[in-house]
């Protein structure tokens, strides 16, 4: 067999595995659903006469025990921390003075009264540096089934400066990776390697090209993360009334495996000026986020809790 031949034979299999590989990309499942009304959602804050915690969103949500731990942000100066009951009331708010955008939370309970909160470190935009913000949590001993939240404290245990843009980390169940969004690619990492400042991760990929639109007309936004049972699974949307919103599910090849959708029709809850999705979390077999609208009535973002059963 001369070169040529060979070489012809070589570009053959590189074109017939490319083409392979763009295939099984596509070859995901795709579903239309109809998410379920959890409860709306009421953070406050502790000094309410600076800020107007209604003109903000939830950027992140976590679920502890049988309630919800919520992060918002103001001008990336102030993150501030809400733990919110089963009724979205909120039972404890704490303003952290750092630079986070409060995009994405996970929880890691170490004991009753000792548990770690995990979210962004660093201002969100083009070319900023981002990483992962690591909180250590102090809570009361459980009375009577209760906790006594205004004893709980909060205060900052560790940054990690990944060196990411617009990082926003998640965990995943057993608490041993972050999967983690950069721009428009997805970083997983071993949690131990992290903590002890190896930043290199185990793999990554590439966000699947629909997720970054809606049938290209407008900008489809990274709302939320979550990783279970090794897949990566990624929120996207924006606020406009009329797009679809959009879960894309990953393996760990970087293939997407399932894509849902649904839109303001699929939902119970009447929405105005505005339908925009934030935050992705697990709990049990069923994933959370919330929705941020507008009334007729109201300047602020009113925010809804709903679910959906994998």
């Amino acid at each position: 067999m001369n070169y040529l031949n060979k070489l012809l034979i070589l570009l053959f299999v590189i074109v017939i595995c490319s083409c392979s590989k763009d295939d099984d990309n596509q070859k995901y499942v795709s579903a239309h659903i109809m998410p379920t009304f959890v409860t709306s959602l009421h953070p406050v804050d502790e000094e309410g006469q600076s800020y107007n915690v209604a003109n903000n969103v939830i950027q992140g949500i976590a679920s502890f025990e049988d309630g919800w731990f919520v992060a918002q942000t103001s001008g990336n100066s102030v993150l501030l921390l809400n733990y919110l009951n089963a009724y979205g009331e909120s039972l404890f708010r704490k303003r952290i003075y750092v630079d986070s955008h409060g995009q994405d939370l996970s929880v890691e309970v170490i004991s009753e009264n000792e548990l770690y909160l995990y979210t962004t470190i660093g201002a969100f935009g083009e070319n900023r540096n981002t990483g992962i913000l690591k909180l250590k949590v102090l809570l009361s001993s459980i009375v009577n089934d209760q906790r006594d939240w205004s004893s709980t404290s909060i205060t900052v245990e560790n940054q990690f400066d990944l060196n990411y843009s617009n990082s926003t980390p998640a965990l995943n169940e057993d608490k041993s990776q972050f999967a983690i969004r950069s721009a428009n690619t997805i970083y997983v990492h071993n949690k131990t390697n992290v903590e002890s400042l190896n930043f290199n991760p185990q793999y990554n990929f590439q966000l699947h090209p629909e997720q970054l639109s809606d049938n290209g007309n407008y900008s489809m936004f990274f709302q939320g993360i979550a990783m279970k049972d090794n897949n990566v699974f990624c929120l996207a949307g924006n606020e406009k009334i009329g797009t679809h919103k959009n879960i894309f599910v990953y393996n760990q090849n970087g293939l997407v495996t399932d894509k849902f959708t649904f839109d303001r029709n699929d939902l119970s809850q009447n929405f105005y000026d505005k339908f925009e999705p934030e935050a992705l979390t697990f709990k049990n077999d069923e994933i959370y986020f919330s929705i941020m609208t507008k009334s007729e009535v109201t300047t602020g973002n009113i925010k809804y809790l709903y679910k959906i059963n994998l």
